[in-house]
C-alpha cells in the first residue's frame, strides 16, 4: 500500500494526536518519484530532482548527488538544477532497492525506489537460533515476576487526570536490569474490560513516557524504556549513561549471545508483557505491541516469543536481515555485522537477534511500515522481515517519500487502535 507523509485516517480517528502543519521552508531540495515507485527487475526507476525557493524550482544550481543501488558500488555525480524537475533514471537487475540522495550546502533530500520487493528473501537463520532462545526463555521463567515498584504518579497533562491513572513501574527480570516502564490505564476500569498495549522504544537512552492517549482510548497501556533504567530523571542522568555505560551499546562487538545488550532487552520485553497480562483489568483477549526502529525489533521479539500477542505494529523495524550486507544488500542498523574483515563469531551473535528470524516465528496480525529512502532501517531489510513474517494476516505500508523520520513512524496507529476497539 503506497502512502505519503500524511494520513487522514490517523487524524480522523485520533484527533488529539493530529500533527501541527509545518510551514514550507524558504528553500528546500525535493526528490520525487516520476516513475512507479515499485517496478520489476530491469525496469527504469526515475526521480525528479529540484531545488525549490518559495515553492518554485530554481535553475543553475549545482547539486551533489549519490545513487545507491543494492549489489553495486554507489556512484556520486554533480547535477545542475533546472526550472523543472531534472530526471535521474536508474534500474536494478534483481529484487532490491535503489536510493537517490542530493545535497546543496546544508540542505539534503533522498528518495527510494523498490524493485520486486515481495521477492526479497532474508538470509537463513543462524544455526542454533532456537536452542539459544530456549535457554534464554528458561532463564526468564526461573526468575519470578515480582513487582519491585508500582508508584502512582500524576499525569503530565492535567486534562487526562480525571480519566487516566499512571504508575512508574519496576519489575524483576532475568539479566542485569529490571523492566522499567510507565503504565497508564483508564480510571475506574472494570475487571477484564481493557485491551492491552505495549510500546517499545527506539534507539537511544531515555525515560519511559506516559502513554496517556492510549489509556484515554480505553487501553491498558505500557511504555517500556529499552534499558531498564530509572524513569523521570533529570536530563543529565540519561546523558551520562549515553556517554558512559550505554555508549554505542548497539554496536559493541560481542562474541557470545548472552553478552549482547539485546538479550536482556528482549527478555524485558517478554517480562513486561507477562506483567501486563497479569493485570485484572486486561480483557484476556487483545494484546498489541508497537514500536519503531529498535522498538520495531523489540516488537518482533514479542510476537516471536509470546503467543498471547494478537497484533503488532512495526514502524520501520531496524535490526532485520543484518547479514544481508555480506551478500551486497544495504546494511541495516545497528551495523554490527563485521565484514572488513569478517568475524564469524560476532556475526553469528548479531544474527541471534535478527528481525527476520523473529518474523519467521511470529503469528500475530501484523502491520509494517517502510520508508524507501531509510538509511537506518533500510527498506530491503524491512521487506525481508515482512516477507518472512509467519502470520497469515499482514500488511505493509510503503512510504517512497520517507527516510527514518516522518509518517513512517506514526502510520498504522489508527489501524492498530481500530483493531483493538473493534468489539
Amino acid at each position: 500500500m503506497i502512502r505519503v507523509d500524511s494520513q487522514p485516517l490517523y487524524d480522523a480517528l485520533c484527533p488529539e494526536w493530529k500533527l501541527a502543519p509545518v510551514p514550507e521552508p524558504e528553500e528546500r531540495l525535493s526528490i520525487v518519484p516520476l516513475s512507479s515507485p515499485v517496478v520489476a527487475p530491469g525496469e527504469p526507476v526515475t526521480f525528479g530532482v529540484s531545488l525549490l525557493r518559495h515553492g518554485k524550482p530554481v535553475s543553475g544550481i549545482g547539486l551533489k548527488c549519490k545513487m545507491e543501488r543494492e549489489f553495486h558500488e554507489p556512484v556520486e555525480f554533480p547535477l545542475p538544477t533546472r526550472s523543472y524537475p531534472v530526471e535521474v533514471t536508474t534500474d536494478l537487475e534483481r529484487p532490491g532497492f535503489v536510493r537517490l540522495e542530493a545535497r546543496y550546502g546544508e540542505l539534503s533530500a533522498a528518495c527510494g525506489g523498490a524493485v520486486a520487493p515481495f521477492e526479497i528473501a532474508g538470509l537463513p537463520d543462524v544455526p542454533g537460533f532456537d536452542e539459544f532462545w530456549q535457554r534464554q526463555l528458561a532463564l526468564l521463567r526461573s526468575v519470578p515476576m515480582k513487582v519491585l515498584k508500582m508508584e502512582e504518579i500524576a499525569p503530565v497533562l492535567p486534562e487526562y487526570a480525571d480519566r487516566v491513572r499512571c504508575f512508574d513501574l519496576r519489575i524483576a527480570c532475568a539479566g542485569a536490569k529490571p523492566v522499567s516502564a510507565i503504565l497508564a490505564m483508564p480510571r475506574n476500569a472494570a475487571p477484564r474490560s481493557c485491551p492491552g498495549y505495549a510500546f517499545f522504544h527506539g534507539a537511544g537512552v531515555r525515560s519511559a513516557f506516559q502513554p496517556l492517549t492510549w489509556a484515554a482510548h480505553g487501553l491498558i497501556a505500557l511504555n517500556v524504556n529499552a534499558h531498564g533504567i530509572e524513569n523521570n530523571q533529570p536530563p543529565e542522568y540519561y546523558q551520562e549513561l549515553e556517554k558512559g555505560e550505554l555508549a554505542d551499546y548497539a554496536r559493541r562487538p560481542v562474541l557470545e549471545g548472552e553478552a549482547s545488550p539485546f538479550r536482556d532487552m528482549f527478555l524485558r520485553v517478554l517480562r513486561a508483557l507477562e506483567f501486563l497480562r497479569s493485570l485484572p483489568e486486561w480483557d484476556g483477549k487483545n494484546l498489541a505491541v508497537h514500536g519503531g526502529s529498535q522498538g520495531g525489533l523489540q516488537s518482533l521479539a514479542a510476537t516471536a516469543f509470546d503467543p498471547a500477542v494478537t497484533v503488532g505494529l512495526f514502524n520501520a523495524p531496524a535490526g532485520c536481515d543484518q547479514l544481508g550486507v555480506l551478500v551486497g544488500r544495504a546494511a541495516s542498523w545497528p551495523g554490527a555485522v563485521s565484514f572488513h574483515p569478517v568475524s564469524p563469531e560476532a556475526n553469528r551473535c548479531a544474527a541471534l537477534f535478527d528481525g527476520v528470524s523473529l518474523a519467521r516465528r511470529s503469528r500475530a496480525k501484523a502491520y509494517f511500515t517502510v520508508g524507501f529512502s531509510d538509511p537506518a532501517a533500510v527498506p530491503s531489510s524491512v521487506y525481508a522481515a515482512f516477507n518472512a513474517y509467519g502470520g497469515a494476516e499482514k500488511e505493509i505500508m510503503d512510504f517512497p517519500d520517507c527516510g527514518h523520520a516522518g509518517a513512517v513512524f506514526w502510520a498504522g496507529e489508527a489501524e492498530l487502535l481500530r483493531e483493538l476497539k473493534r468489539e
